[in-house]
């Protein structure tokens, strides 16, 4: 077994090395037969993926993409969308593309996508001003405005002189009430973009609110070169002009921005009673009382229209058309109360206190505050008279008060007192030291019966004024006017016209003692024999109101005086120096209707004296 075993592994080993001879020689054969690549592909086990190239997309590219698509109709622009989106999906890292993408589709698109694509290209460029402005723009478009204010302040940090940025901040301060860093703002986007007119009337909305209108109507007028027919920059000026008090050019405007806005109901809800009321200020009064009926019949908030209205009716002196306005707009809107109240003032000056009470019963019957308002108007009424006494007493101490003021305090006494000695002395010493010594009289009478004098005293006093009173009648008319005259009721406002009876020496009702009780507006003036020479020396040099007053009168009853600008205008200086604004109104009313003063200068005479 040992000696065959070892034969038996002696062969074995010869084979073995005849078949590594063997394999030795095939492999040499292939190597002569196949190709070196492919014995490398046969050897290989396993494919290793190699990784690939980056896509390279030049700049060129992207140049003339953009070119064909501004110039391109709507397919052409839709292929140039098509190809870059191709690029996007091949290159998702190719961030200039989506850049691009953003900017035509949201011309052309969706918001929404334009907005992924920005937000994707934000990512290879974080530090571009542009596409934080170009988000902003997308998302205030989309009412998403605090979304928008981030990235118009992330463009503003990455670039402090952006224009837009600068304007749309600008203008989210100016809707926030700061009006100064609005302003600040606006104005450097106006120096980085001069000819945005959205910028330019910004900055003069701004400008408007902080009272420089000058400055306002300078930059909207050169917003308004951009576009001539732009509502909103006529109706900003319009604003500009009101402020300035130009009241043409502000109607002017107001009208050409509705004209042009006729179909932006923003506009026309922007206007409202603004065109009305410049029309009223520079005095076209029918103009503006058309115009304010025709808003009122469309305009959301009547019962302002009719208000206004009838105040306009009111200062032209058309009483029942005013009354019937503040009617209207009370019954349309209950806050308007004050045109109850001032109807009734108006019935009260007329005389007609039926309809004044009638009137301010209507607030006693307020469903909702009547009761309470009838029983705290009883207790209040005692407790305000004894406070309003005593309040206008103090008033009568104050230095600045007119003529007016004065008499107009002492009528206030006697409403809540008739007995008051305060105001009865107070107005007879007002009426003589004024000259008024036929009112002077009549209070002294009314004073004696309250603290009576002796009767010696009273005759004195009596004879003095009457003296004085004939004195200034003869100086005024140079003949001594009847004392028998019928004696006439006094009237608080002389200018009031009044019947003047014929003078008569017959007229058995009347003494000595009632003689000087005459209404101003019955005195003779046409009757007057007093050269003119003395009586404008009257009229503007007299020793005291009352020659000047009548000297006034008698010279405008004279055909060579009646349209002189001098007499009339001196009579309305005298009314407007001494607070006396109703009769000084009617003065300003004749100055227009001769034609001493424009539509617009009789509108500020008025204003002025109104204290507006």
């Amino acid at each position: 077994m040992p000696v065959l075993y070892a034969m038996t592994a002696e062969g074995e080993l010869m084979k073995t090395r005849t078949r590594l001879w063997k394999l030795l020689f095939a492999c040499i054969a292939l190597c002569c037969i196949i190709p070196t690549q492919d014995l490398s592909a046969v050897v290989r086990k396993k494919k290793i993926p190699l990784a690939k190239e980056p896509l390279q997309i030049s700049e060129a590219v992207y140049d003339k993409a953009w070119r064909d698509f501004q110039v391109g109709n709507k397919k052409e622009k839709a292929e140039v969308i098509k190809s870059l989106r191709a690029i996007a999906r091949k290159a998702p890292e190719e961030f200039m593309a989506h850049y691009y993408l953003g900017i035509m589709i949201s011309q052309e698109g969706s918001p929404a996508q334009a907005l992924r694509h920005f937000e994707t290209a934000l990512l290879g460029f974080p530090k571009s001003a542009d596409i934080h402005v170009r988000m902003g723009e997308l998302l205030d478009a989309r009412n998403k405005s605090d979304d928008a204010i981030e990235h118009y302040e992330s463009a503003l940090a990455l670039e402090p002189g952006n224009g837009k940025a600068l304007a749309r901040l600008g203008m989210a301060e100016f809707e926030n009430g700061n009006l100064k860093e609005a302003h600040d703002m606006l104005y450097k986007a106006r120096q980085v973009l001069p000819d945005n007119p959205e910028i330019l009337r910004g900055l003069g909305s701004v400008m408007i609110d902080l009272g420089s209108t000058k400055e306002a109507i300078e930059v909207l007028e050169q917003a308004l070169l951009f576009d001539q027919k732009h509502a909103e920059t006529h109706w900003l000026l319009a604003k500009a002009y009101e402020s300035a008090k130009y009241s043409d050019k502000a109607a002017e405007h107001y009208e050409l921005a509705r004209k042009l806005g006729r179909g932006v109901p923003e506009i026309k809800e922007l206007i409202g009673y603004d065109l009305a009321r410049n029309l009223d200020k520079s005095g076209k009064i029918e103009s503006a009382i058309a115009e304010y009926k025709k808003e009122i019949r469309k305009n959301a908030d009547p019962a302002t229209g009719y208000f206004e209205l009838a105040r306009l009716y009111e200062d032209t002196g058309k009483d029942e058309e005013a009354i019937k306005a503040y009617l209207q707009a009370y019954n349309t809107n209950k806050n308007f109360s004050e045109g109850i109240m001032r109807s009734a003032e108006i019935y009260i000056k007329n005389e007609d206190f039926d309809n004044a009470r009638n009137f301010l019963d209507m607030l006693r019957r307020d469903p909702k505050y009547g009761d309470q308002a009838r029983l705290e108007i009883e207790e209040i009424e005692k407790e305000m008279k004894k406070l309003e006494t005593h309040k206008l007493e103090n008033k009568l101490k104050e230095s600045q008060n007119t003529d007016a003021d004065i008499e107009d305090t002492y009528y206030t006494m006697l409403s809540i007192n008739k007995k008051d000695p305060v105001a009865i002395q107070g107005l007879m010493d007002y009426y003589k030291e004024r000259g008024y010594y036929d009112q002077a009289l009549h209070w002294f009478r009314e004073y004696n019966k309250i603290n009576p004098t002796t009767a010696y005293n009273k005759k004195l006093i009596e004879k003095d004024l009457k003296h004085r009173l004939e004195l200034d009648n003869y100086t005024l008319f140079g003949w001594k006017l009847s004392t028998n005259i019928k004696v006439y009721r006094l009237d608080r406002n002389r200018n009031s016209r009044v019947t003047r009876e014929a003078l008569s020496s017959k007229t058995p009702t009347a003494g000595d003692s009632d003689m000087m009780n005459i209404a101003f507006m019955a005195l003779p003036f046409k009757d007057s024999r007093t050269a003119d020479d003395n009586l404008l020396n009257l009229a503007f040099n007299g020793e005291h109101d009352r020659l000047k007053e009548v000297a006034f009168y008698v010279l405008l009853t004279r055909k060579e005086f009646k349209k002189d600008r001098k007499i009339n205008e001196g009579l309305l200086d005298f009314y407007a120096e001494r607070g006396r604004t109703e009769e000084a109104l009617k003065c300003v009313a004749t100055m227009r209707r001769l034609g001493f003063y424009t539509a617009s200068e009789a509108a500020y005479k008025r204003d002025k004296l109104r204290g507006k």
